[in-house]
């Protein structure tokens, strides 16, 4: 991130801002890993919810785009993006919607971990006259959703018993895999290949071709890129990197190209500087306070947020009153969601506003 330029934009505060040069190089540093190893690659689109971006991502090599809602599925659909994995169980009614896309020419995939979920999703396809593509979803330590890996014959025989249905391959999200030693990650990603290795061998003969293993997160896709089981990556926060990703050792602070400008609007000279952005303004995920910078990269320490409001220690007694600050977030995707759009810069165009189109999509 440019904070100069950031900082100096002619927006009142507080706003989010992304610096589209290092998002492009982000994009461009993810997509080398997956050609440098023969892997497709498939962002998640919840980071940024915007479809420019995604297209964005699919114009540098992506295959297509992960979403985590049907809602997201359809703000993408209709922004443009025709290639949709909904990365994320759903059940009842919104089947109905996938099925709807699809029959417009979405080419959508739904992951699922449970045989109801596969009979709705058949009964839609039936009720609409299509094919539904299917990932399953296998959990190999998260342990939130995914079939338990010695349960998977029974979604292979559900699947099976349903003719409109085609089995693409499965799923593997491995989220908690984020130690910031490279090697530990290495590990439990070894122990994953050998959770997964059987489970490809044993839905090969019922895939009409070669079996999609669509696996990692921004952690650990450089690891998967290397491993010959997987077939496509799913990693989402890389597009802008963040304060957790760079305490994971994944980035440096210069490619976090996302944050909010805020400035200071209270003080107490001496003591401390209060700013007129808080915690709806950046998401404060698992109690971590953003990283705050000048415009020159000094970091200035936060003693406290709240709704409006975050404060900082001061480091001389010097007035801060009218001085802008950039917060940088230590968890871009729940950050994204709390605003309607983002102002865009770059090196040498006008800076715009750009739609967060998928701000709020939760159903």
């Amino acid at each position: 991130m440019d904070y100069l330029k950031a900082l100096n934009l002619p927006f009142d505060t507080p706003f989010m801002v992304v610096d589209i040069e290092w998002t492009r190089k982000n994009i461009r540093k993810m997509q080398d890993v997956a050609d440098r190893n023969g892997k497709k690659l498939r962002p998640h689109s919840k980071t940024h919810k915007i479809p420019e971006l995604s297209k964005m991502e699919i114009e540098a090599g992506a295959v297509g785009v992960c979403v985590q809602k049907t809602a997201e599925a359809e703000i993408m659909f209709y922004g443009g993006v025709k290639n949709i994995l909904l990365s994320n169980e759903t059940f009842g009614s919104k089947f109905l919607r996938l099925g709807k896309l699809a029959s417009m020419g979405c080419d959508i995939t739904v992951a699922v971990d449970n045989v109801p979920a596969l009979d709705q999703f058949s009964e839609v396809c039936k009720q609409l006259g299509i094919h539904g593509n299917v990932l399953i979803d296998v959990n190999i330590g998260m342990n939130r959703c995914g079939v338990e890996p010695e349960r998977v014959d029974s979604l292979i025989e559900g699947i099976k018993s349903h003719v409109n249905l085609n089995l693409a391959g499965i799923m593997a999200y491995d989220g908690h895999v984020n130690d910031p030693d490279v090697r530990k990650r290495e590990e439990e990603v070894r122990a994953e290949e050998s959770i997964i290795e059987p489970i490809i061998r044993k839905i090969r003969p019922y895939c009409s071709d070669d079996p999609v293993v669509s696996v990692g997160g921004t952690p650990t896709a450089e690891i998967w890129a290397k491993s010959s089981l997987a077939t496509e990556l799913q990693p989402g926060t890389y597009v802008y990197y963040d304060v957790h990703c760079m305490r994971q050792n994944l980035c440096t602070i210069d490619e976090i190209s996302m944050g909010v400008v805020s400035m200071c609007t209270s003080e107490s000279q001496g003591d401390r500087i209060v700013l007129d952005a808080g915690y709806k303004s950046v998401a404060i995920d698992q109690g971590v306070y953003p990283m705050v910078m000048d415009a020159y990269g000094n970091e200035y320490k936060v003693l406290s947020m709240s709704e409006e409001h975050t404060v900082l220690k001061a480091k001389d007694n010097s007035s801060h009153l009218g001085q802008r600050f950039l917060l940088l977030p230590y968890h871009a995707c729940t950050t994204t969601d709390l605003w309607d759009s983002a102002y865009v810069f770059d090196g040498n165009n006008q800076p715009y506003s750009l739609p967060i189109r998928g701000r709020g999509k939760r159903e």
